[in-house]
């Protein structure tokens, strides 16, 4: 069993780089710093996930979340579903050696050329090359393809058909998943995706091309050290002019042991928009001169998610798990098809809407959860200004009951379920909510964010698609007004925005972090300290953010190297080891909640 990963007890005292986080922006970082020379130390607070290892049932998937609400929290602190509760928005994210690259849908978009208008970016970015070739090395390393023509699943066919009903056509988008066996460019062997559907709750088959077993292999091909269970707390500039990373170790049961800390002259802070803030803000109140705009300018990116229930036609987006766990065609990756709606005139209906799968292991659920949302959505419709409930014939109605009670003997793989389709739309909010540090943990303010323009017009596109296949609108039912009717984001951004300069941002256009000092010049930089993840976006992307992750960071890592003139080749380590991840079977659970491995 190939492990990239060690246990926190191997930490040396000093690195030439130390980076906290292992997503997009870490991996980047932890990968061009290693092959510029340096020792590099990578601090994740999760653990290494293998295929095979990642949850396949309620049980488990219950075993792997972890909930935060305001200082409190129920699961284990490195429990690979990161749910955090807020009083205006809640948000998921990843927790493990690839961050949230582990269990999203794989989508590798470039926003719209509008949104790099903006003057919220630092000129330099807006206008040099070194972001176009950000990209093109981001798309070199996670090889996004789009899924091949010779399949058409049936959620794509039933997304191409909505879309004409909007004179528009469902393209297949770019996936950073392999479809062919072969060996990436770190030299891992990946086998073919098998099209489970289940790339949203961790891929057991090893065919989704994760920033683990990418830019974190390459890394480690070039000597840095990656370490498990290691949750950064905050970092402080040491007499000798270096960086000093406090850190704690997650144990097995979220028990936290002595406080350690490990020292290099630079740090890059890659903990994801939630982590990051909550850590620059621990350092800045621990002394550290930071911009008084850190927290602010945060983005839902204006995540949407909604269902259309019970179709007239078959749609089968329940992942069904490798082995497969239903007699079902395969539903295909979690995403494989794209309604752009970006050249819409008013910014805030320009959306990019996709079709997804729910993983297998929420499929227990879903035969009780669609049924109760649906019930609650038409006394919400009015209200929430949302397309009316499609109208239907006394047959269709007696049509739709049958396929509910379906739900009840055939489950997720048969009846309405098996009707539903599932929308993932995104688009552009005003970026104005705020994070603030309350005690040890930061809580996201945003009063009125669900009355957001945008999120009108996501109902609005969304109610039609549905309609165009005969289903019933309902939106997330974790969203619901008698739920409380907040916003639910997978794509949180901002809180460390890039600027000019402190007056315009916490960041600069290179991610080197402005010294907040009165006496030093506005675009004074604290030397050898950066941040590089989601939350230096200065604004909303409008589309899946990862690949503007990875090339943001790319372009950083790339600048860093030209202004100390190290050499940074990028190129495939010819006498890389070939390496292939595979993993005993996940722990099988009892109802008494005790645990066994199998082989």
């Amino acid at each position: 069993m190939a492990r990239l990963a060690r246990p926190a007890s191997e930490v040396r005292p000093q690195y030439d780089a130390v980076i906290v986080g292992s997503g997009y922006g870490g991996g980047v970082a932890a990968s061009r710093l290693a092959r510029a020379g340096l020792k590099v130390a990578v601090l994740e607070r999760g653990r290494e996930f293998l295929p095979g290892q990642f949850p396949a049932g309620m049980i488990a998937a219950q075993s792997e979340t972890q909930i935060s609400a305001r200082g409190k929290r129920v699961g284990n602190g490195n429990a690979l579903f990161d749910i955090r509760l807020g009083r205006d928005v809640h948000a998921l994210v990843g927790c493990g050696v690839g961050g949230t690259s582990l269990i999203n849908a794989n989508v590798c978009l470039n926003p719209d050329n509008l949104v790099f208008e903006d003057e919220r970016w630092p000129l330099a970015l807006r206008t040099d090359h070194f972001l176009g070739l950000g990209y093109h090395r981001a798309r070199e390393m996670l090889a996004p393809e789009p899924l091949p023509e010779t399949s058409t699943p049936l959620k794509f066919a039933a997304l191409q058909k909505a879309a004409k009903a909007l004179d528009r056509d469902a393209e297949r988008v770019p996936l950073h998943i392999t479809f062919v066996e072969s060996v990436n460019r770190a030299g891992v062997r990946q086998p073919a995706c098998t099209q489970c559907g289940d790339c949203m709750g961790g891929c057991n088959v090893g065919a989704k091309t994760t920033v683990h077993s990418t830019y974190l292999t390459d890394a480690v091909n070039f000597g840095a050290e990656i370490f498990e269970n290691t949750n950064a707390r905050f970092f402080e500039r040491t007499r000798d002019g270096q960086w000093r990373v406090a850190y704690q170790v997650n144990g097995e049961t979220s028990q936290i042991v002595p406080r350690l800390s490990v020292t290099a002259p630079i740090v890059v802070v890659a903990a994801g928009t939630l982590g990051s803030n909550e850590i620059m803000m621990r350092s800045r109140d621990r002394g550290l001169a930071l911009s008084g705009l850190l927290g602010k300018r945060i983005s839902t990116n204006a995540d949407a998610i909604a269902f259309g229930y019970n179709n007239n036609v078959a749609v089968n987006a329940i992942g069904v798990g490798n082995p497969p766990r239903a007699k079902v065609p395969p539903p295909g990756p979690a995403v494989s098809g794209l309604i752009d709606f970006r050249r819409r005139r008013e910014p805030n209906e320009r959306l990019a809407v996709v079709e997804a799968s729910v993983q297998s292991a929420m499929a227990s659920l879903l035969p009780f959860m669609l049924p109760l949302g649906a019930a609650l959505t038409p006394n919400a419709v009015a209200d929430q200004s949302q397309p009316a409930v499609t109208q239907k014939s006394i047959a269709e109605i007696f049509a739709g009951a049958r396929s509910v009670a379906e739900n009840l003997t055939g489950g997720a793989y048969a009846g309405a379920v098996h009707k539903t389709q599932v929308f993932l739309a995104v688009g552009h909010d005003s970026g104005t909510g705020e994070l603030v540090l309350k005690g040890d943990h930061i809580e996201l303010f945003w009063p009125n964010a669900k009355d957001e323009p945008v999120f009108a017009a996501i109902h609005d596109t969304l109610g039609k698609l549905v309609a165009a296949t005969g289903g019933q609108y309902v939106p997330n039912p974790a969203s619901n007004r008698f739920l409380g009717g907040n916003l639910f984001t997978v794509h949180p951004l901002g809180g460390c925005a890039m600027g000019e300069d402190r007056n315009s941002g916490v960041v600069n256009h290179m991610c080197q972090v402005f010294d907040g000092r009165a006496d030093a010049r506005a675009n004074a930089v604290h030397e050898g300290l950066f941040v590089c993840d989601g939350s230096v976006m200065p604004r909303s992307l409008g589309v899946h953010p990862l690949l503007t992750i990875t090339a943001v960071a790319e372009r950083a890592m790339l600048l860093m190297a030209r202004e100390r003139g190290w050499t940074l080749d990028v190129e495939p380590k010819s006498d890389a080891p070939v390496r292939e991840f595979v993993a005993f079977a996940p722990p099988k659970r009892s109802w008494r909640g005790w645990s066994r491995r199998t082989s």
